[in-house]
């Protein structure tokens, strides 16, 4: 079955995954439901383009001052997961083109970094379609009115996400796209590294998911969304003894300035896509 997903171990068959059943047939996630809740914010031009791992990544407008997010996303009745769920946590970076070879440019929203609260969409995610994912751990605490969410390692807290004062808005108000964004799809960096051959690389290249394509796959339906008057959040780097693996990862985070914070909201819908149109771009 040459054309299935295979992942480490081969030994056992192809891998069932959020693409595929174990047999090879796809899966359709139009149930799933997901909510996902975001800060966005203006910031540093030059600190966000620091993390632009090429230099065919570029903001869209000039300018000193750039728009991020940073968007945690509960994943729930997951049935390549027997129905279950996991949560997921990322920085989102807005406004980016990318210029490829022939000069044709993409526009979209780049993402340096994504957490994952379980290892099986982490390694599915990293070796099938490229996508730059860490475990940590993601508790939320949702009341009436307020949204919090605290991220961490091995007992570390090094993340917090509050939005607070919730009220019900008009669902059409939101895209329900990954990143939340009115743009083409989502940029993300593959590498792999080479083994025997230290600072050799097996894969590298950038990837691109298309919002079309991917609505074309499950679409995904806003039902319920939910501004907040009152939206922050904030990393603690704490030191290489706290966090040993992620350290320089938390203190890049800590370092992006929070100019304004645009706004914070809650969205709530059903149809999760398997994000299976991510492809590779030169």
């Amino acid at each position: 079955k040459p054309h299935l997903y295979w992942r480490m171990p081969i030994s056992f068959g192809p891998f069932p995954g959020p693409r595929q059943t174990f047999e090879g047939k796809p899966r359709v996630a139009t149930h799933s439901t997901f909510t996902t809740a975001s800060v966005k914010f203006k910031t540093s031009r030059t600190v966000l383009q620091n993390l632009f791992p090429s230099s065919s990544f570029r903001f869209k407008s000039p300018g000193t001052v750039a728009y991020a997010s940073v968007s945690q996303t509960t994943l729930n009745k997951m049935e390549w997961l027997g129905g279950s769920g996991y949560r997921h946590i990322g920085l989102y970076i807005h406004g980016v083109q990318y210029v490829q070879k022939d000069g044709t440019v993409l526009d979209g929203t780049f993402l340096p970094l994504l957490f994952e609260s379980l290892t099986d969409p982490i390694v599915s995610g990293r070796e099938e379609l490229g996508m730059p994912k860490l475990y940590c751990s993601v508790d939320i605490w949702r009341r009436t009115n307020s949204y919090r969410v605290q991220t961490g390692w091995q007992g570390v807290q090094f993340g917090s996400l509050t939005l607070d004062g919730l009220k019900e808005a008009d669902p059409s108000s939101s895209k329900g796209t990954i990143g939340g964004e009115d743009d083409d799809g989502i940029f993300a960096y593959k590498y792999i590294p080479k083994v025997g051959e230290r600072g050799q690389a097996d894969a590298e290249y950038a990837t691109f998911v298309p919002h079309a394509e991917e609505s074309k796959v499950v679409p995904s339906k806003v039902q319920r969304i939910f501004a907040a008057d009152k939206a922050s959040f904030e990393f603690d780097p704490h030191d290489w003894e706290a966090l040993p693996t992620l350290h320089h990862v938390i203190s890049r985070l800590a370092e992006i300035p929070i100019y304004e914070v645009v706004g914070g909201k809650v969205v709530e819908g059903v149809g999760v896509p398997d994000v299976s149109s991510a492809r590779r771009i030169n």
